[in-house]
């Protein structure tokens, strides 16, 4: 479930302009745009996002008159999130040729912005996402507990897998030292989200748990897939990611956090669950989201000494991560 807020003002001397506003092809307000503001909320499930605006109304007695009727898109929010307008939304002019050459602009300029000051169709688009997952053939192998039942089920990438660190400096392990739960520690390193989903809903079909931990890398870091096969993308590939590098985290937050919250309310009904991340920007906009009320504290980890390589946290910083968890989960 996706919730959009689109908010509008306008200002006219001589007559309003008409506005017709589609989600995903859906029109969701038609009508003159008399009120000073305007705001449109609404819902829907879809793993794309497009809003079109469509702004007619600008005819050659108004323009004759210097008469003004300008729309501005004062913001759209996805999810929580405030999206970058006035860096992606495209304003196409040319709905009526005459208007366009009269006020100086050749048919079907388009123009960065979100301000709509002739007739046209604003746009605004994000790069599609979703979290459908693979669970590579190598990962049951290289995990460091085998699927079993227990209490505390703990997935994530090489941060909770624990990458260069003994067994027993790991936060699952950590966790499970402090409650006296049976903890088990299915990290893999170099996962992604889409890997990560994949996990917990295969243990579940086998298995039970009283509570399920996810301790999430950058949402850049996902699985696409290309013919028959299935790549799992480092944060860092800038060819394959350089939409949702452009775009940046805002987007690419907002754009999930519908089909994740969605995912986390369905497996609630099984068992506990809860997540978190390491990335600073990034528990910040999920903080933003509904998904808030799914999350365990974060914690800081620049402070902290590495692991050996240098990269990975190290087993001061597990030990105090482990420490949040125990006095979050409220365990004895």
């Amino acid at each position: 479930m996706n919730t959009l807020k689109i908010s509008l003002s306008t200002t006219y001397d001589v007559a309003p302009s008409h506005l017709k506003v589609e989600c995903l092809g859906e029109v969701i307000h038609e009508g003159d745009f008399t009120e000073k503001n305007l705001l449109i909320e609404h819902t829907y499930h879809s793993d794309q996002f497009d809003i079109r605006i469509k702004k007619t109304g600008k005819d050659k007695k108004i323009s004759d008159m210097n008469g003004t009727q300008e729309v501005i898109v004062e913001s759209i929010n996805l999810n929580g999130i405030d999206l970058k307008i006035k860096e992606f939304g495209m304003f196409k002019l040319g709905v009526n040729s005459w208007t366009c050459r009269y006020e100086g602009f050749m048919r079907e300029d388009t123009l960065q912005t979100n301000e709509l000051n002739l007739n046209g169709e604003w746009t605004l688009s994000l790069p599609k996402r979703n979290l459908v997952g693979e669970i590579r053939t190598k990962v049951m192998g290289g995990l460091r507990d085998q699927f079993s039942d227990c209490e505390i089920a703990c997935f994530g990438c090489s941060q909770t897998y624990g990458a260069f660190l003994g067994n027993d400096q790991t936060w699952p392990s950590e966790l499970e030292r402090l409650t006296g739960k049976l903890v088990k520690n299915y990290g893999v390193s170099g996962s992604n989200i889409n890997e990560i989903t994949a996990m917990v809903e295969a243990y579940l079909e086998n298995f039970k748990t009283d509570i399920i931990l996810l301790y999430l890398p950058h949402t850049f870091r996902r699985q696409v897939r290309e013919g028959d096969k299935i790549l799992n993308l480092d944060g860092h590939d800038n060819f394959r990611n350089k939409d949702l590098v452009l775009h940046g985290e805002e987007h690419s937050i907002a754009f999930l956090s519908g089909s994740l919250m969605a995912w986390l309310e369905n497996i609630s009904k099984h068992t506990k669950i809860y997540f978190g991340t390491y990335q600073t920007d990034e528990y910040k906009l999920y903080q933003q989201t509904p998904l808030k009320k799914f999350m365990f504290p974060f914690l800081e980890g620049i402070d902290y000494p590495r692991a050996s390589d240098g990269v990975h946290h190290g087993p001061e910083f597990n030990r105090d991560l482990a420490k949040i968890l125990k006095d979050f989960l409220h365990t004895d």
